[in-house]
């Protein structure tokens, strides 16, 4: 055996159980599986993506960054958007309705959260029915974040462009990692507080995105869409409150440092919310990034309107000239074509 191999086994039989076999294979295998064993609960093993490391739930990251990044706009580059109206109401209403079942959950095994700020140790022993089924919850809240990233997705395909920023990307990247690991190493009601302040905030956006695609009778009732922003700064804030609350908790069995990993984390988002807030809200006052889904901006109402008829319901799908009829289609192109 090699002194760099002596060196690690000296290392992983302190922190942890080195392979009985010191094949390169088992150390391989060790080393991506075994070893992230160590510290993580029994219990939550048996859910799917929780046995051994992080690799599938980074590899549906992954494959989510080489969307957005590269394969999404190549694909969309010559092709008109799509129009997903409907499915993004139907998107956002199932995502509304899931996160508000997992709040009230949440609230009702967290005593309204009370209990997220007390300690409840992990303890691998507790397999009452209650408790699995809370631990299935918060798988079902993982997988949650992984829909999450659809929306994403309905950007691209839409060629909203300018809405995929780096504090869209990274916050949709981040969550899911974060909240694997949290479930992993640290099932217990004193790590339930994101996952219940979470499901509340994303309930409340959902409910305004859903409103916002149903067009433009509904739009001067979302007024309200500048406070979503200070709504997500508040709950980062809170939760790194929580996070530190927890590191300097006294006397509990807890993995703080799931949580000192956290920290940073949520800091970094504050100064990414509050920096998108300062410049979309305070300084240029456009009323922030996510454009309602089916607007249309006003060169295109200007042209629709100098070209023709708009109908008195307001639709504007067939426009009328002297020598041509024009078309407009759901994607914002306009086809002309001889009457």
């Amino acid at each position: 055996m090699s002194n760099s191999t002596s060196q690690l086994q000296r290392v992983f039989i302190k922190y942890g159980r080195w392979p009985s076999s010191s094949s390169t294979f088992d150390i391989f295998h060790y080393l991506l599986t075994d070893i992230w064993e160590n510290g993580a609960d029994p219990r939550v093993s048996q859910f799917p993506l929780m046995t051994g490391g992080p690799w599938p739930v980074l590899g549906i990251i992954s494959a989510y960054l080489i969307f957005v990044k590269n394969v999404g706009p190549s694909f969309m580059k010559d092709r008109p958007a799509y129009d997903l109206r409907r499915l993004i109401l139907c998107y956002n209403v199932f995502m509304m309705v899931i996160n508000f079942y997992f709040f009230v959950s949440a609230s009702i095994y967290t005593n309204l959260g009370l209990k997220t700020w007390g300690c409840t140790p992990v303890d691998p022993n507790m397999r009452d029915q209650e408790f699995m089924w809370k631990l299935l919850l918060i798988w079902f809240f993982l997988m949650s974040k992984f829909v999450d990233l659809l929306e994403t997705v309905f950007f691209i395909l839409r060629k909203k462009h300018q809405q995929v920023s780096f504090l869209h990307v990274f916050h949709h990247s981040i969550v899911p990692i974060d909240v694997w690991v949290g479930f992993k190493y640290s099932p217990s009601e004193s790590a339930c507080f994101f996952p219940l302040i979470n499901s509340l905030v994303h309930s409340i956006m959902y409910l305004y995105y859903g409103l916002s695609t149903l067009g433009p009778s509904v739009r001067p009732y979302l007024w309200w869409k500048k406070y979503l922003t200070q709504i997500q700064i508040a709950q980062l804030i809170m939760v790194a409150i929580h996070c530190l609350h927890l590191m300097v908790l006294p006397n509990c069995n807890i993995p703080k440092a799931v949580f000192a990993i956290y920290l940073p984390q949520v800091v970094f988002l504050v100064y990414l919310f509050v920096s998108f807030f300062v410049n979309s809200y305070l300084l240029n006052g456009n009323g922030g990034a996510r454009e309602v889904a089916g607007s249309e901006s006003n060169s295109m109402k200007k042209q629709q309107e100098s070209n023709g008829v708009v109908k008195a319901n307001g639709d504007t799908s067939h426009i009328l000239t002297a020598a041509k009829e024009e078309i407009v289609e759901p994607n914002g192109n306009i086809v002309k074509k001889d009457k």
